[in-house]
């Protein structure tokens, strides 16, 4: 995917004189990305994008935003490592399998 993304010296320009033109970019850009993804998670790249619009909404400081954000991503990956850490530690049910005896079967002649 390739992006006609303007230079990050041109964006920092943006961010300083016309930031309302960076949030447009934003906004043009993020509803791009989730046009271009599978129908079947565009609800939820849409659901995912409204709760970050209002984590950065409830900040007055852009450090205060990226903060929140940044803890929103790492409560993310820990979800997610613990799921996979669940996935490959035994269950309760094959701790308590005990051992039994394997009985040997006789060939009959």
């Amino acid at each position: 995917m390739q992006s006609d993304w303007p230079a990050v010296d041109q964006l920092l320009t943006l961010a300083k004189e016309n930031p309302a033109q960076l949030e447009a970019l934003r906004l043009r850009e993020v509803e791009r990305l989730i046009a271009t993804a599978p129908e079947s998670i565009q609800r939820r790249l849409r659901g995912l994008q409204f709760q970050i619009d209002c984590k950065r909404t409830l900040h007055s400081s852009p450090m205060g935003a990226c903060i929140e954000l940044s803890q929103m991503m790492f409560d993310a990956v820990s979800q997610l490592n613990n799921a996979l850490q669940g996935m490959s530690t035994p269950t309760t049910q094959t701790r308590n399998i005990r051992q039994a005896a394997v009985l040997p079967f006789t060939k009959a002649v």
